[in-house]
């Protein structure tokens, strides 16, 4: 077998991780297998900043002069990719996120039907089977394990694979080796559609500090859907509101500050292999100095994707909802809303029923403190489609109407004969 090890451990300082994979190696290698181990920190990955130029500009390749072509050719020609990192805030270092999100020029803008949802169309006709490798936290629980694991199972889904196994270091060697070369591999199981999370009632918050995740910074969806709730927020006399943009990262000691002297935060993000972007792990990380302490300020989250249905948002949401108990915040709840990409250029008539809906939920929460429940649950819909409306789903997502966003945009920039390019096919 050719195995494909991507080490996200990101700090050299501590060696055990590295120990462990090094010896995974030794033990795959010996067994005949072929192993390319990746040490991600020591490679040049940058964010992804959210262009979709990899659908668009250059299908199937990010232009980003980075190691990603190297990554992402390991990985399409591997029989078996190890997703491997310590958990860090409860979820994988930033420097395995970075990479997975640079990960879509391996699939394809368009969707197809899957297990009743929307997923994206494979770009090869082959993709490598997933394992995922942690080390735990001081206070990793089962339910940590199994949150991530989730998400990566829903990757897994968009990656055309599945995800066999996730262990914690304590597992032995020899038992790792074995899941990743057997004969007859598992699947790790999970629940595709879950419920909506319960936020708590706070005191009516008069200041409110805003993250903006969104990798494109002002330019992105994430922004416009939060301005609305801002506008609903700030309709009450004397309530005031700022907004740090997280691509700025060279102001990460600002927005480290600002979460730490806020009265109450929301953080909103697009969902990027169905989790966070990695810059927005990469600022969770920063909170860890305040990990407990005392006072932290209530927390509310907002995560939209281009995915018609929020069921794709639920697994990530019950990260969020154990991030905010990690602080030692309040937890507000999460506004979820999918089908967001191309709303920029929607005419008023289509994005009306978003906007104010956005605007009443942030009324009300500056009026009573509470993300509304039924707000919340009007906006996410659809939460998925039932399954009798899967085969018109699938002759939907055939037709020119479903593309139509993408196409136009490769046929602007002169690549529309090369959408279904495969650059790494050699």
């Amino acid at each position: 077998m050719n195995i494909t090890i991507l080490n996200g451990n990101p700090d050299e300082r501590s060696p055990e991780f590295d120990r462990y994979l090094a010896d995974l190696t030794s033990t795959l290698q010996a067994r005949g297998h072929t192993v390319t181990s990746l040490t991600l920190r020591e490679m040049d990955v940058r964010s992804c900043n959210g262009c979709f130029g990899c659908w668009i500009k250059t299908p199937g390749e990010c232009f980003s002069p980075d190691d990603g072509h190297t990554i992402r050719r390991a990985v399409i020609h591997s029989d078996f990719t190890l997703w491997a990192s310590p958990l860090r805030m409860g979820f994988p270092s930033a420097r395995l996120k970075m990479v997975m999100d640079k990960s879509i020029p391996l699939i394809h803008p368009y969707f197809v039907v899957e297990n009743n949802e929307a997923h994206h169309r494979p770009r090869y006709d082959h993709y490598p089977r997933l394992g995922l490798l942690l080390s735990a936290e001081d206070d990793t629980t089962a339910d940590d394990v199994r949150i991530v694991s989730d998400i990566f199972s829903r990757t897994a889904l968009n990656m055309k694979s599945r995800l066999e196994f996730a262990f914690l270091t304590d597992q032995p060697i020899d038992a790792v080796a074995q899941a990743l070369t057997a004969n007859q591999p598992g699947t790790v199981p999970f629940k595709h559609h879950l419920s909506p999370t319960n936020g708590v009632t706070i005191k009516s918050p008069q200041r409110l500090t805003v993250f903006n995740g969104s990798p494109r910074g002002r330019k992105g969806n994430t922004p416009l859907l939060l301005e609305k709730f801002l506008a609903g927020f700030n309709a009450i006399p004397g309530n005031t509101s700022e907004v740090f943009d997280l691509n700025r990262q060279h102001n990460t000691p600002l927005f480290t500050q600002a979460f730490a002297d806020a009265e109450c935060v929301l953080l909103g993000f697009p969902l990027y292999t169905d989790a966070m972007p990695g810059l927005v792990k990469a600022f969770i990380e920063t909170l860890e100095v305040y990990r407990h302490r005392a006072g932290n300020s209530p927390i509310g989250f907002l995560v939209q994707s281009g995915f018609p249905e929020s069921t794709h948002s639920r697994h990530v949401e019950r990260y969020l909802e154990r991030l905010a108990a990690r602080l030692g915040s309040p937890y507000l709840g999460t506004i979820v809303k999918g089908g967001v990409e191309g709303i920029r250029i929607m005419p008023d008539n289509m994005t009306r029923k978003l906007y104010t809906g956005l605007q009443q939920i942030g009324q009300v929460f500056a009026q009573t403190g509470r993300f509304d429940a039924d707000l919340l649950h009007a906006l996410a819909k659809p939460e998925w489609y039932p399954s009798y409306l899967a085969p018109v789903f699938k002759l939907f997502v055939r037709t020119p109407l479903a593309t139509f966003y993408w196409d136009g945009q490769l046929k602007k920039n002169g690549v529309y004969d090369q959408r279904f390019a495969r650059p790494y096919a050699d």
